[in-house]
């Protein structure tokens, strides 16, 4: 009961503490969609539990149970003996185990009641990631805007319910994402707020935290924390204003990155589908890369309750293209390139056009459209050091008179 209530503190505490700058009545109406999305959500699975005796969905979807059987293989094992080796031979794979350590976690952590901490868990980490990013927005552009996109991400997009009691990863995973998109924008496009400037030290902590995040994607989806870091060299390469010291070193540590990405069980599976010339191939897929940007559409669900995301997500495309164009040059950014290469991995390659799969590209088209017409600044160079960021940690000097 001591990790649930730690979970349920942090959850509530999250929205508040990232929603510094919004006015009152919005950073009410925050912390008030969040305690009603935890409210419904302890409320259900109590029925669950009283309903079925167990805390998962018994149906035709085997992936829960599949997640759950593997934290009770673990539940009698003392966390501390448990090895790699084990969590492998229990998954019968190597790769992509992050999701099943979250669950052997959340059985030593909260024995009594280990999917309840899951789920709120799953919750809480999505706000945190909501927040960041729309906390960015409301200092990038107006505060109206960041507050409609966060209506529109955290509760017409987001099916919060069904994907934290069907235990899918890929809502963890946007999560995350929006935890590396939050935080990256920070750095390489500081807003006018900005009133204090951050330490060199802060801005490299900064960085080894993305790092860390990019490597959890990469334990639970492999292609997604590799798209990422992919994503960011191209920006090195190609972002506006970047000087050439900071791309060759920023360019050594993402080669860095990605030589232990690919040194992974991740690495192994990205050969046996054929590497870098599978994605070439993948390139002439036109079909399945326009499909995994539409599909299914809304009256094709099995599961109604898909389809009332799904009519938004089609809703948002025009805007989001229209938002792209107005601020072109702005948006030729590494997010771009995480949209192509998910496309082109999911659909051009996999050939698979699940909407949880696309999942990552929702707060990418939201950012377009809360960015559109927005002309109050540029995008700085990928590491500003030296121009934005005071090494001492000191606040900018107030403008002279006029």
């Amino acid at each position: 009961m001591i990790a649930i209530g730690a979970a349920l503190l942090l959850l509530l505490y999250a929205p508040y503490r990232l929603s510094r700058g919004f006015s009152a009545s919005i950073r009410i109406a925050i912390v008030s969609i969040v305690l009603i999305k935890t409210v419904f959500l302890i409320v259900w699975h109590i029925s669950l539990v009283k309903e079925t005796g167990l805390p998962i969905i018994l149906d035709e979807s085997q992936d829960e149970k599949r997640y759950y059987d593997f934290g009770v293989a673990f539940a009698e094992q003392p966390l501390w003996n448990i090895t790699t080796a084990d969590l492998a031979d229990e998954r019968g794979s190597t790769a992509h185990l992050g999701y099943f350590v979250a669950n052997v976690l959340a059985f030593k952590l909260a024995p009594d009641d280990p999917m309840l901490l899951l789920r709120l868990f799953k919750l809480m980490l999505f706000h945190v990631g909501l927040g960041m990013v729309t906390s960015l927005w409301r200092e990038q552009t107006t505060e109206g805007r960041a507050f409609a996109a966060y209506l529109l991400l955290g509760v017409l997009l987001y099916q919060f319910f069904y994907y934290t009691f069907r235990n899918l990863k890929d809502d963890m995973l946007l999560s995350l994402f929006m935890i590396v998109m939050g935080a990256v924008d920070r750095i390489l496009t500081p807003s006018d707020h900005a009133a204090v400037r951050t330490s060199r030290a802060r801005v490299w902590l900064t960085w080894l935290m993305i790092g860390f995040v990019i490597w959890i994607m990469s334990t639970i989806r492999f292609y997604l924390g590799a798209t990422v870091v992919v994503a960011l060299g191209l920006h090195l390469v190609t972002g506006h204003r970047v000087k050439w010291v900071t791309r060759v070193g920023l360019g050594g540590v993402i080669a860095a990155g990605m030589v232990f990405l690919m040194g992974t069980a991740g690495g192994e599976m990205a050969q046996s589908h054929g590497g870098a010339g599978a994605m070439a191939a993948a390139m002439s897929n036109i079909g399945g890369i326009f499909k995994v940007f539409v599909t299914p559409l809304p009256w094709q669900y099995a599961r109604p309750v898909l389809a009332v995301g799904h009519t938004f997500y089609l809703i948002l495309l025009i805007p989001a293209l229209m938002g792209f164009f107005m601020r072109f040059r702005r948006n030729l950014d590494w997010k771009l390139y995480v949209v192509m290469i998910v496309a082109l991995i999911v659909g051009g390659l996999l050939g698979d056009s699940g909407p949880r799969k696309r999942f990552v590209m929702c707060p990418v088209f939201v950012s377009w459209i809360v960015h559109a017409g927005i002309r109050r600044f540029e995008p700085t160079e990928f590491l500003p050091l030296d121009e934005v960021y005071d090494p001492a940690g000191a606040a900018p000097p107030a403008p002279a008179a006029a």
